[in-house]
Formats: C-alpha cells, structure tokens, sequence
C-alpha cells in the first residue's frame, strides 16, 4: 500500500502541569507524553524560562532520539538552567517534537504552557 506525499504523519505532544526541581535549582525534570507513528524518527526539544525576582533563568534540552512506536510514552527531559537558578514556583514551558517518516514526510508538533516547579 502506498501512501500520497501529503499524508500527515502521526504525532502528538503534551506537556505535564508539574516540573521537578534538581539539585537546588540548577536544572528541571520536564514530564512530557508524546506519540509519534511507528517507523518514524523524532527529535524533541524542550526549554523552560521563569522569571526570578526580575532576572530570567533560561534553559533548553534537544534530545534526538525519542521512541516512535505508535503508542503514547512518558519522557523526562532535564533541563539545566543556564542563567541563574530556578526556584519554586510558575515557569513557562515550550517543547516541539519533530517527526520524520521516511522517504519525505515530516511534522513538527508543538506545546507552550505555564508549568508549576516543585521540590
């Protein structure tokens, strides 16, 4: 069965309402689920920025290879600040999962969302 050019390849991405504070704030665990059709590649990216008493503490994770088998799973991406520590409290969240199936078809799936860090 042969499948037209421009079928959308299956994929989805949802970033959990809380994030875990590591080692006194120098990093954050990002709970993400995601799904991304069987046969397919895909590549995440996550950053995390929070407002600190006036001053952003900013930080991202690229992680190349994530596990597309048609199913949802559960993935912890740590991201480690690269500014000034973060602390407890809301945090803004973007994450974009990138898929590709080959031989020519890709989609880039996204999600922003107000993340709550706890100890």
């Amino acid at each position: 069965m042969s499948v037209p050019a421009s079928a959308q390849v299956e994929a989805a991405l949802a970033v959990q309402p809380q994030g875990r504070l590591e080692a006194r704030g120098a990093a954050v665990t990002v709970p993400l689920r995601l799904m991304c059709q069987n046969g397919a590649t895909g590549s995440l990216w996550v950053q995390v920025t929070q407002n600190v008493r006036g001053e952003l503490a900013i930080g991202e994770k690229y992680t190349g290879n994530v596990p597309c088998t048609g199913a949802f799973h559960k993935v912890d991406v740590t991201v480690v600040s690269r500014t000034k520590a973060f602390r407890q409290g809301v945090a803004f969240t973007s994450a974009s999962l990138n898929v590709y199936l080959p031989p020519d078809n890709s989609t880039t799936v996204e999600e922003n969302r107000e993340m709550v860090l706890v100890r």
